[in-house]
């Protein structure tokens, strides 16, 4: 037989190698790679739930931005609505504090219009009386007929007319 040949002390000798060995690969390089590829397994799990955090904390900021910006949409709109509601009142107001003066000044002209006309129909009348009271003085001072009565207060009119 040659050495090569299959024995049961070579065939005991073979398996007892193969098992060692096993027992080394499995001490040796099985278990550390085992280790290795569970310790990976496990940091690609952490990586995935801390990833799922990270995208949910995102979506709550996301949210809550938006909510500000609504808020602040919805409080534009406010402002803008009590600026108009109040710039509408002070319009409202000036106007009307336009009508009151307006009104004032009217009253006032119409008065100061009255006081004038008053005060030219006072002038008038005391004209009128001076004139009366001359041609009176100036009637009584000659007897005259009714013709030279005529002809005399057709001339006192004609000199009233340029007193004017």
């Amino acid at each position: 037989m040659s050495s090569t040949s299959l024995t049961a002390p070579n065939l005991i000798a073979a398996v007892l190698q193969f098992l060692l060995l096993l027992f080394l690969l499995r001490a040796f390089v099985y278990k550390p790679i085992l280790a290795a590829m569970q310790k990976r397994r496990d940091t690609i799990a952490k990586q995935i739930n801390d990833a799922d955090g990270l995208k949910s904390e995102a979506e709550k900021l996301r949210q809550e931005a938006q909510s500000l910006v609504n808020q602040a949409r919805d409080e534009a709109k406010q402002i803008l609505a009590n600026a108009r509601q109040e710039s509408d009142e002070q319009a409202k107001k000036i106007v009307e504090q336009a009508q009151r003066e307006a009104s004032y000044r009217q009253k006032a002209a119409i008065e100061e219009i009255e006081h004038e006309r008053d005060k030219a129909l006072a002038s008038i009348r005391g004209q009128v009386a001076d004139l009366v009271v001359l041609a009176t003085s100036k009637l009584i001072e000659r007897n005259l007929n009714a013709d030279d009565q005529n002809r005399y207060l057709d001339e006192i009119l004609k000199d009233a007319g340029q007193l004017q």
